[in-house]
């Protein structure tokens, strides 16, 4: 079975640098830059994971992409891997364990992402 992740990341170096190591990997991958294109995606495709990054269009794009992912009943089943480098930006770091209200997803990486370590998270989630 060959599962299909779907990447939410307006920076397309970023993006497209993914969708080679996922398709590397033998994942099926559909990319968005924007989450109007993400939503759009998720209503007729079946996805299996999602990489989402944090800051987009809007900073808060990612956080507000993710909690409505996790509110809706379709969709909230679906694995969040969320990838930002804000903590080098601002300082703030992200935990899962203290900030899971603001942050509903199940796993936190932080850019740049070592291609293994990826891999081995998203392998974590699709078994």
């Amino acid at each position: 079975m060959s599962y299909k992740i779907l990447i939410i990341e307006d920076d397309i170096d970023e993006l497209e640098a993914r969708r080679i190591i996922l398709e590397h990997n033998d994942y099926n991958v559909e990319t968005a830059t924007c989450v109007e294109v993400a939503n759009e995606i998720l209503e007729n495709k079946k996805i299996d994971l999602i990489l989402l990054d944090v800051m987009m269009e809007k900073d808060s794009d990612g956080f507000n992409f993710a909690q409505n992912i996790k509110n809706n009943k379709k969709f909230k089943h679906i694995p969040i891997i969320m990838t930002t480098a804000v903590s080098q930006r601002t300082g703030f770091k992200f935990d899962i364990k203290t900030d899971g209200a603001f942050l509903p997803v199940e796993k936190f990486m932080e850019k740049p992402i070592d291609p293994d370590d990826l891999i081995a998270a998203i392998r974590g989630f699709l078994k």
